[in-house]
């Protein structure tokens, strides 16, 4: 069984090493997380407390997260020092290296339960699956790592909504706007009012106007200041002026 930290500093100080590691992953597939990285980083007092309070699983962790990320871009034929997967111009290939990496992230995450680092190979798995078109299968693993994160609100937030982000790609508003609203239920989560704001978006999409106006209000009661994009803003301004 992994040792789990008991206590906010550790977490983000496990947080803070795997930014770094992790940063390939956050620009590739979720814009939010790397706000939502900084947030949490915030409050840590840097390298010398990540390197003193790390446990050593969570360390074991994150470096086996490294070699299976380095070893991936490797085979898709990026070269020393890139952080991107390129494409390779044969699918088949692409495809079987893929099915590989799916497999060693979701070894990692198995090795590795309970830290930043499995939590990472998991979003990592789904992502490979989700690449080959396996997106209720990369929804799926994502919600099987929900089920372990109980006791960590913040990874459990970042999960909510990656799911969120998968169904939006094939338009499942519904699904989407109830994965970005669970993000947003978690108080601990440092961008909760974006993850409601992103959810009643969803449900405008879907044609749920009032499950989007109930947001809406509740956004302009709960975070009258909160700075969103134009277009966003707009939405939630024409939902309030509707009823």
């Amino acid at each position: 069984m992994a040792a789990k930290s008991d206590g906010a500093t550790e977490t983000l100080a496990e947080i803070e090493g795997l930014a770094e590691r992790g940063a390939a992953w956050v620009g590739e597939n979720l814009i939010l997380v790397g706000v939502l990285l900084v947030a949490l980083l915030a409050g840590a007092a840097g390298v010398g407390v990540y390197i003193s309070s790390l446990t050593q699983e969570a360390e074991a962790g994150s470096d086996a997260l490294d070699k299976v990320r380095s070893e991936y871009l490797k085979a898709m034929g990026a070269r020393p020092g890139d952080i991107e997967v390129p494409e390779l111009a044969n699918p088949t290939a692409a495809a079987e290296i893929r099915t590989e990496f799916r497999e060693k992230f979701g070894q990692v995450a198995e090795e590795y339960p309970g830290t930043v680092a499995g939590v990472l190979a998991r979003l990592e798995q789904g992502n490979l699956s989700e690449a080959g078109g396996e997106i209720e299968s990369s929804i799926e693993i994502w919600r099987e790592t929900l089920a372990g994160l109980s006791d960590n609100p913040k990874l459990e937030a970042i999960v909510y909504q990656r799911i969120a982000q998968a169904h939006e790609d094939v338009g499942q508003w519904i699904e989407a706007g109830e994965a970005h609203e669970a993000a947003s239920a978690i108080k601990d989560h440092p961008l909760r009012y974006w993850a409601m704001a992103d959810a009643a978006r969803c449900y405008v999409a879907a044609g749920e106007d009032d499950r989007a106006r109930t947001l809406a209000e509740r956004l302009e009661l709960e975070a009258p200041t909160l700075q969103l994009p134009g277009q966003l803003s707009s939405i939630l301004r024409e939902l309030r002026a509707t009823e």
